[in-house]
């Protein structure tokens, strides 16, 4: 009896985890599926607790996983596959989930640490472009890289944030912030140069001076930057477009510059 009701309350957890207010209260998060789950565990993102399902214990590739979690620690249970479907928080779910601590990075380590290149993202709100930038971030650099969200962002550890990362979040820095004039006290006071992807900007994006340190702000997918960004910005830079359409998705900017960089830095090495 006291078994059963351990496991519903884990459930309703679990499934709370989608609230972003809950997910605050609580500190933790949703990790769902394989490949999130083994990047985390990549990582060394050891999750309190792993569910599963027999079906997904039965598969081959999902055995290592559930021992690896098992031997760091991550407490494990079995729950019946129709439980997990309504629980789960992807349309087709594998089988596979965790409620996991996840490490925040302060303000202190922005300061203290050395970044060439960083995003500023002011106020993306649409998880599939937070994850997917994150991701392109990742992949792109081995260090000196880290984003920062601004108000009005949508939150990191949304449970589709870190699906479309696929564990991005794990390998490259991200800061939250309280507004823009702290963001800007901190890229000054990194000497950093700011630059504002802005279709209205007099430099295009293949012309910047990627010599020096580089924040790029990224704005929000319908309204832009916002005017003390802008104001901030020590050069506002465009992408050249010869099409009908006026202006590029957020992740698809924000792999530009983040590309142009590395292509750059390579001719430089």
């Amino acid at each position: 009896m006291q078994e059963n009701t351990f496991l519903i309350k884990i459930l309703r957890e679990y499934n709370l985890l989608g609230s972003r207010k809950f997910r605050k209260k609580r500190g933790k998060t949703v990790l769902e599926g394989f490949r999130l789950l083994e990047e985390a565990a990549k990582a060394g993102i050891i999750p309190d607790i792993v569910l599963f399902t027999e079906e997904y214990k039965t598969a081959g590739i999902g055995r290592e996983l559930l021992a690896e979690f098992k031997r760091a620690g991550s407490r494990m249970i079995e729950v019946p596959e129709k439980k997990f479907k309504m629980i789960a928080h992807t349309e087709n779910p594998q089988g596979i989930g965790a409620i996991a601590r996840m490490p925040v990075s302060s303000i202190d380590d922005l300061l203290q640490g050395s970044f060439q290149f960083m995003l500023i993202l002011d106020g993306i709100q649409d998880p599939g472009n937070l994850g997917t930038i994150i991701r392109t971030a990742a992949a792109a650099f081995e260090g000196g890289a880290g984003i920062i969200l601004l108000p009005g962002t949508v939150e990191l550890f949304n449970p589709k944030v870190m699906r479309a990362s696929m564990g991005g979040a794990f390998s490259i820095p991200v800061f939250e912030m309280p507004g823009p004039e702290e963001c800007l006290r901190v890229i000054r006071e990194k000497s950093m140069q700011l630059v504002a992807a802005d279709p209205r900007g007099a430099v295009p994006y293949y012309h910047l001076d990627f010599k020096r340190d580089i924040a790029v702000i990224i704005g929000n997918e319908n309204k832009g930057i916002s005017k003390l960004l802008l104001e901030g910005a020590d050069t506002r830079a465009y992408i050249p477009l010869r099409g009908k359409i006026a202006a590029l998705n957020a992740a698809v900017a924000a792999s530009i510059f983040i590309f142009e960089y590395n292509r750059r830095l390579e001719k430089m090495l």
